[in-house]
């Protein structure tokens, strides 16, 4: 090989190599954010006079060390149609980082007769960065994850659990 071709290979190799690092490094910042908050929930509901009531409770897992979360609101589905939006009760509650939030309570669901209703709801809280991407809560009645969301958190739980720092 002559001088000139082996000074291009080795720049292009360079380039190259330092092309796949970043993209690496943007693969594991983006794998960080999808998997910063776990989000579950349960129902409670209550019969007022014959009105029936339910609304959901959330346990909220910030696992970010350093960024802090504002929750927008809660959007309710049943088989992928609006049900409805909960734009009051939530607004504005900060996530701060590294902190487990399980007093964080919905209002109560409109249109709902039954908690056979509630079960059947998809709920979904959105934040203000207009996030929405996995952060559909756990609970009863919610559609399961998909097998990449599970891999992918369940390999986040097994790096934290073996104490390697995330971030």
């Amino acid at each position: 090989m002559g001088f000139w071709q082996t000074v291009w290979s080795n720049v292009l190799g360079g380039i190259g190599a330092g092309l796949f690092f970043v993209f690496m490094y943007l693969v594991v910042q983006w794998y960080l954010q999808a998997t910063d908050l776990l989000v579950s929930y349960n129902w409670s509901y209550k019969t007022v006079s014959g009105v029936f009531s339910a609304w959901p409770n959330f346990v909220v897992r910030n696992r970010s060390r350093t960024r802090a979360y504002r929750i927008a609101n809660v959007a309710y589905t049943h088989k992928g149609q609006v049900h409805w939006f909960d734009n009051e009760s939530l607004w504005g509650f900060v996530l701060e980082p590294g902190t487990m939030n399980k007093a964080l309570s919905g209002a109560p669901v409109k249109n709902l007769g039954s908690l056979q209703d509630a079960l059947g709801l998809e709920v979904t809280i959105r934040l203000q960065t207009g996030r929405a991407f996995w952060l559909r809560g756990e609970g009863p009645g919610q559609m399961g994850r998909s097998r990449m969301q599970r891999a992918l958190f369940a390999l986040r739980a097994k790096l934290e659990s073996m104490l390697i720092a995330m971030e």
